[in-house]
């Protein structure tokens, strides 16, 4: 089962879950179903964003369901590389509707420290955009000369 700060063992790892400019650590133990961490992550996200995840436009909010099943998630294409997309995780490349809720990091191959975006399936669609935004250091700390 996922874990709050307090109760975080050495053999958790953490998971980093993105939405637009939104990071939500995780810790979770590998073995641990996406079913349950999914759940977690929800939880996590009506406490802290309780009218909504904040969107670019200020004053709207992104509805965030209370249903794991409405979650869809997706690993980096390159993990060295965060401009090159992101691909949902899928199990054995099948239905996106399946959505790997009965897999773990383990079983994904996820490490310690991943990143993984998220997003909620609007109605009448499978595969949602992944909006994930990452500051960029060149323009929070210009050279000064």
């Amino acid at each position: 089962m996922a874990r709050i700060a307090g109760e975080v063992r050495s053999s958790d790892m953490t998971l980093r879950f993105k939405h637009g400019k939104q990071t939500i650590l995780i810790f979770a133990d590998p073995l641990d179903t996406f079913e349950t961490i999914t759940s977690e992550l929800l939880e996590a996200l009506h406490e802290r964003y309780p009218e909504g995840l904040p969107t670019d436009d200020p004053g709207t909010f992104l509805e965030i369901p209370s249903d794991f099943n409405q979650v869809v998630l997706a690993g980096p294409n390159d993990p060295y590389d965060n401009s090159q997309g992101w691909k949902t995780l899928v199990r054995d490349e099948g239905n996106v509707d399946e959505n790997l809720m009965d897999e773990s990091p383990r079983s994904m191959s996820i490490k310690d420290g991943g990143m993984i975006a998220f997003a909620f399936k609007a109605k009448g669609t499978t595969i949602p955009e992944f909006r994930v935004e990452f500051s960029n250091v060149d323009e929070l700390y210009p050279d000064e000369e």
